[in-house]
């Protein structure tokens, strides 16, 4: 029984560090789009930040603390690359809140006060009015001027996580799930690390072999019984090392279980 109960503990730590990475990644491509379209636009709408924050962010920072903080011991554990990972996305989370309470009153409160400004022309303007609203601008213009400058900083932040993240999949480079996660998420792959980041990734994880990498998701897909996927991945790892065995070996498998199948 105990061993049973290791085995689907193991698979569903697995499944969370694969799924972690994943929706790094997403957060880390959504980052990018906001920055390009803020760019076309000159300026980020409020509604976008509060969710990405709160529908992304907040998930990923709770993802992180589960599998990188609490799982491994806690805060008095051995530091590794994974606790600083959590440590930069918590970090990146808490800093994106700022950049959200400050674009709120940009956004909201400006017109506000530009609203208010104008009545003050009428001849029911309220006493000290004038003084009042001056302080309000006051507030809203060091919004505006730190806004740039603390959504500058998440993106360091965001930058750091990206690079440290990479050394967090190679350290998990035996976990099936996780491969087969960025094999099927290539193009989400390609978007954040560049074109062919996954054979690179391979390579890295496996010591320059990364027909590895790919026997070991095809070997997951197989067990699965997703066998033409696993067929597609034993072609790959046979075309960066044409003489893998391990790879002609599965192949073999793949094609007797399919007859076998189809029989």
């Amino acid at each position: 029984m105990a061993p049973m109960f290791e085995q689907h503990r193991l698979r569903d730590e697995q499944e969370r560090v694969a799924h972690t990475a994943l929706r790094f990644l997403r957060s880390r491509v959504k980052l990018d789009e906001m920055v390009a379209a803020g760019a076309s636009k000159g300026a980020i709408p409020f509604e976008e930040i509060d969710s990405f924050v709160q529908d992304q962010l907040f998930e990923l920072k709770e993802d992180c603390h589960w599998l990188f903080r609490y799982r491994e011991g806690g805060e008095e554990a051995k530091p590794t690359l994974a606790m600083l990972f959590d440590i930069l996305v918590g970090s990146l989370f808490h800093q994106m809140m700022k950049v959200k309470e400050n674009s709120y009153q940009v956004e909201r409160y400006s017109p506000k006060y530009a609203a208010l400004r104008a009545a003050l022309q009428g001849p029911d303007a309220p006493e000290r009015a004038d003084t009042f609203l001056r302080e309000g601008e006051r507030i809203v213009a060091r919004a505006r001027r730190v806004l740039h400058r603390e959504f500058s900083y998440a993106i360091e932040l965001f930058n750091e996580a990206t690079l440290v993240l990479r050394h967090v999949l190679i350290e998990h480079r035996d976990n099936p799930l996780l491969l087969r996660s960025l094999v099927e998420n290539e193009k989400l792959l390609d978007a954040v690390y560049g074109q062919h980041s996954l054979e690179r990734l391979f390579r890295e994880m496996h010591e320059d072999r990364p027909a590895q990498g790919f026997i070991l998701a095809a070997t997951d897909f197989f067990e699965g019984g997703w066998y033409e996927r696993a067929r597609g991945l034993c072609q790959r790892a046979r075309k960066a090392d044409p003489k893998n065995k391990a790879a002609a070996q599965l192949l073999n498998r793949i094609n007797a279980a399919v007859n076998a199948h189809l029989s």
